[in-house]
């Protein structure tokens, strides 16, 4: 998309030799282009034809050392963007001249703002640098070394993105988070709108073109120009894109609904085309200095992502279907996945639909299952929440969000050995209020043997106040020292309260996984099927034997004591979880 321009810091290269092409558009090399002369540039600016407005070039900033750092300065004008100038979307509109031969050739690619009020002077890279961004370039191999911290120092994306299908609530919070972590996010109407649409015509210079990392119910892609077509092979943006490489991305055509003006053009806020990600039509290969390239044709690797969610108060379902590009193969170019970005937004989602909002009291339970090629029974964990409601902002930092981040952190942490992922499913049942239950008193006998179970009745209050009761089986330690003890029970609270203070930079392949326990990459599969079957937590009543009047310790003692004061699980309700605390006080014979 279209960026301001900022002085680049490329290394000094040789100038880019154009190859030659045979079926495309003829080209203008970069020697050739005159100050003065009069062109035209192609773009779409609604639905999916691509109209033609005036383009002058001003001046040539030329850079004989590397021709991806030289430029054309053209100021634009005509019926079609007289009102809005260009901005984010224009991306790779082709700029075409007519030489002394009296031929119309492509010299150049829209790329960059300048900050000029209107948006009507820009910057456009020489056709031959875009063009010179291979189609299929070395597949770049995994590496063996990835670790959490070179996954906490993952590049963010660089071009603006247009997310599809979000409900509007969750849609501003993406935003924001986007905008503080310095990146661009353009929300679209919802994937049905696509209905709308009309269908994807074969791509030419000036049609609108998707970069996507998922298409589907929900949509998150790159919405940019077309600048060179060759046979199959396509060449937009006219600048990088993430600036990565190899790349397995879907090249996508892409419908636009308008240009939204903001004459200002300033970091964040600019005129920008509101536009969707369409159909998948091929593979985006190459994230280039000077542009990005693909072919029309047969997509990238991908596998399915899918969210269930159910009303458990009403009985409503919601279901999300989106498709996600898969780059474990070529090792993560940006160095995490899409499926680390758009899973934990998607089952937020799926939970303020379902919900018809989201009260600050509720309660839910997710099962989220990985399927993978090397383990029948694939990559799984449960937990239940209770809380977590209110705005959107919390809900999507809260501990569901939070467990579904540490997962696919976790997967894209992977790299001991092959894993084919072939579909994700995230299961959700969520209700209103709160499941949460508070342990009053406990009562029991005053003496015990070691070695016996002790059962004791709980008084539990629920939400109401009314008042159940509850046995808890506690098996006393054979090895305990004998003598008074304190019996401790401890509940499970809430997971998070109204006012906690949150983020969401997770989204973004950020934040590094702060509340991760290990963040050590797991050594073989079956290890990586442990650790997530070990986020599952434990949500019951917990019991340890104390010294009369002592609290829970901060360190266990050693010896016989170790087994008296280890906290052990004795309860958990099915229904409702059980918070607060009691003490009994007995005799250990």
């Amino acid at each position: 998309m279209i960026r301001r321009a900022v002085p680049p810091t490329l290394l000094l290269a040789a100038l880019v030799a154009s190859p030659a092409y045979a079926a495309g558009d003829p080209i203008m090399p970069l020697d050739q282009v005159r100050p003065g002369m009069a062109c035209i540039a192609k773009s779409v600016i609604r639905g999916t034809d691509v109209v033609s407005f005036d383009a002058r070039i001003d001046d040539v900033l030329s850079e004989p050392r590397d021709l991806r750092r030289s430029r054309l300065l053209i100021t634009v004008s005509g019926a079609a963007i007289d009102a809005t100038g260009v901005g984010a979307g224009f991306s790779g509109s082709p700029v075409i001249c007519t030489g002394s031969d009296g031929v119309a050739r492509i010299a150049g690619a829209i790329s960059e703002t300048i900050g000029a009020y209107g948006g009507k002077t820009v910057l456009a890279t020489p056709i031959q640098a875009v063009i010179g961004e291979p189609v299929d370039p070395p597949r770049q191999k995994a590496s063996a070394a990835r670790s959490a911290r070179l996954l906490a120092g993952a590049r963010p994306l660089a071009a603006p993105i247009s997310i599809g299908g979000l409900s509007p609530a969750l849609g501003s919070v993406v935003q924001r988070a986007a905008q503080r972590a310095g990146r661009n996010v353009f929300l679209a109407p919802s994937a049905e709108a696509r209905a709308a649409q009309a269908p994807a015509a074969p791509l030419v210079p000036g049609s609108a073109v998707a970069i996507g990392y998922a298409t589907g119910d929900i949509s998150v892609g790159a919405v940019g120009t077309v600048s060179y077509v060759d046979g199959n092979a396509v060449w937009a943006l006219a600048h990088p894109f993430d600036g990565a490489g190899r790349r397995d991305l879907f090249l996508q055509s892409a419908y636009v609904f308008g240009v939204i003006n903001n004459p200002v053009s300033v970091e964040l806020g600019s005129t920008y085309k509101l536009a969707l990600p369409g159909a998948a039509i091929g593979t985006l290969r190459q994230d280039g200095l000077s542009g990005v390239a693909g072919r029309v044709g047969a997509g990238p690797p991908s596998y399915g992502l899918r969210v269930t969610a159910r009303d458990l108060d009403a009985g409503r379902r919601r279901a999300i279907l989106t498709q996600l590009a898969d780059e474990r193969a070529i090792g993560f170019p940006v160095g995490y996945s899409a499926l680390s970005t758009l899973a934990a937004p998607a089952a937020i989602d799926a939970m303020l639909d379902v919900l018809s909002g989201s009260p600050v009291r509720q309660s839910a339970d997710m099962c989220l299952r990985v399927q993978i090629k090397q383990r029948k029974r694939g990559l799984a964990f449960c937990n239940r929440y209770v809380g977590g409601g209110g705005e959107p902002e919390v809900m999507a930092s809260g501990a569901l969000a939070s467990d579904i981040g540490s997962a696919t952190r976790l997967l894209d942490a992977f790299d001991a050995a092959k894993l084919d992922v072939t579909g994700v499913e995230i299961g959700l049942r969520a209700r209103r209020g709160l499941a949460l239950a508070t342990l009053v008193r406990v009562r029991g006998p005053r003496v015990v043997r070691r070695g016996a179970t002790l059962t004791l009745r709980a008084s539990v209050r629920k939400p109401g106040g009314a008042i159940v009761i509850r046995r808890i089986r506690v098996r006393v330690p054979r090895f305990m020292p004998p003598g008074e003890r304190d019996l401790l029970l401890k509940g499970s609270e809430a997971d998070a309260l109204p006012g906690d203070s949150l983020d969401l930079s997770g989204l973004f392949g950020e934040g590094g996984g702060e509340g991760d326990a290990d963040l050590t990459p797991p050594t073989s599969v079956k290890a990586l099927a442990k650790r997530f079957s070990g986020l599952h937590r434990y949500d019951g009543v917990s019991a340890r034997f104390v010294p009369p009047g002592a609290d829970a310790p901060a360190d266990l003692p050693g010896g016989a004591e170790r087994y008296a004061q280890r906290s052990r699980r004795v309860f958990r309700d099915e229904r409702i979880r059980i918070a607060g605390d009691a003490r009994w006080p007995l005799f250990v014979r």
